[in-house]
């Protein structure tokens, strides 16, 4: 496990959860990805049961791919009972919209770097 997933503040089954996901991305993404963590999990205010985690993949990997494929590659990768909300950009797209969304924008200001 990570050093930075070792010293988040969350349950420890998210944490393996994490862990087990960043693995994985690593044989797909032929380890050329950076995983993001952020929502509730990433706040702090998560709630025990009700929570999903949220992550951002970033990878050159997913040029040419649609976003509905990739979001399907990488949602297998993960057991289907696991509440996951998971966005997946290539870096230009992701710096493109760190310009002009401001969700995105929102969200990087205190998402964790996981990988």
């Amino acid at each position: 496990m990570s050093s930075v997933l070792e010293k988040l503040e969350i349950p420890d089954r998210v944490k393996e959860i994490l862990a087990e996901l960043i693995e994985r991305l690593k044989e797909v993404l032929v380890n050329d990805f950076q995983l993001y963590l952020f929502g509730s999990y990433a706040r702090g205010d998560w709630v025990e049961g009700l929570s999903d985690i949220d992550v951002v993949v970033v990878s050159p990997r997913f040029r040419g791919v649609s976003f509905v494929e990739r979001a399907a590659m990488i949602r297998k990768l993960v057991d289907s009972f696991i509440p996951m909300e998971i966005l997946c950009y290539t870096p230009e797209e992701l710096d493109e919209l760190l310009r002009e969304n401001s969700f995105l924008r929102e969200i990087a200001t205190y998402w964790i770097r996981l990988r």
